[in-house]
Parts: structure tokens; sequence; C-alpha cells
């Protein structure tokens, strides 16, 4: 994966940030260009002794996050899957006639790939955690930028 250059690192970051916070769906493909980025920022600020604890928690919670955003069809699942426990938790009938429902067909069909799904979400994160937490401590070599710094190992596979 190619290192992005700082400028333009910051620029993605900064979008990115604005898309974090209208939740605001995009394609897997961004996710390496993403990760990239806050990678590029994070070693440039690091480079430059400006990774302030503000800033590293501000890009370790947007690289983090990355691990909320699934495909289409999983969120559309996880939606449908949220509705239907809404709409059973707001039945004020008995709990044997809301097991009639559409809501309750709904909950007991895709309950179990809802929680492998939240599952996989939350082991996504803890890797990415991980991952941030070892280019953001690590300060380049001497006589090396975060421009030529080289994408650590366990990116190759992002």
């Amino acid at each position: 994966m190619d290192v992005i250059d700082p400028g333009i690192a910051q620029q993605i970051v900064a979008e990115y940030a604005r898309l974090l916070e209208r939740q605001t769906e995009w394609p897997a493909s961004l996710d390496d260009l993403i990760k990239s980025a806050i990678y590029a920022a994070c070693r440039a600020l690091v480079s430059n002794g400006q990774l302030t604890d503000e800033l590293r928690e501000f890009l370790e919670t947007a690289y983090v996050s990355l691990a909320d955003y699934v495909g289409a069809d999983l969120s559309r699942l996880m939606l449908d899957y949220q509705r239907a426990g809404a709409d059973f938790a707001g039945d004020a009938r008995r709990a044997r006639e809301k097991t009639t429902t559409d809501a309750w067909r709904t909950i007991t069909d895709s309950s179990q790939l809802a929680g492998e799904i939240a599952r996989s979400i939350a082991e996504e994160a803890e890797l990415l955690r991980a991952e941030f937490q070892s280019f953001a401590v690590v300060s380049p070599s001497p006589g090396n930028d975060a421009s030529s710094d080289v994408f650590p190992k366990q990116h190759d596979e992002l």
C-alpha cells in the first residue's frame, strides 16, 4: 500500500471525519485509502513531534471506527433487525400474541446472524485499535519523514 502525501492525507482524514459525523455509507474500497491517510497523517505528526494526546485520540477513534462500516446488505439486515426489535418491544399485546408477528419472525430468523455481525465488528475494532497503536507510537527512523516511511508490514493485507 502506498503512503499518501501528508497534506493530502490531512484532507482525506478531515473528509472522513465529516462522513463519520453524518454516518454516511461508502464503498468498502475507501477503507484502504482512509487507513493510508490516517497512517500518513499520524506518521507526519509523530515525525514532527506534533502528535498531541488529543490528536492521537481523534485519529485512533477515526481508525477504529472503520470497523463500524459494513456492506449495504449487512447494514440493511442490522437495520431490519433493530426495527423488528423496536416493533416487538412497542407492541402492547401479551408475549404469546406477539410471537405471531412479523417482528418476532424477523428477530428469531436473524438473531444469530446479527450477533455474529456484531461480534465480527467488535473483533475488527480491536484489530484496528492494535494496528493503530503499533504505528502511532513508533517514531520514524532518523532521516526518514512520514512521506517516505514504509507502510508497516501488518498493513500489507489491508
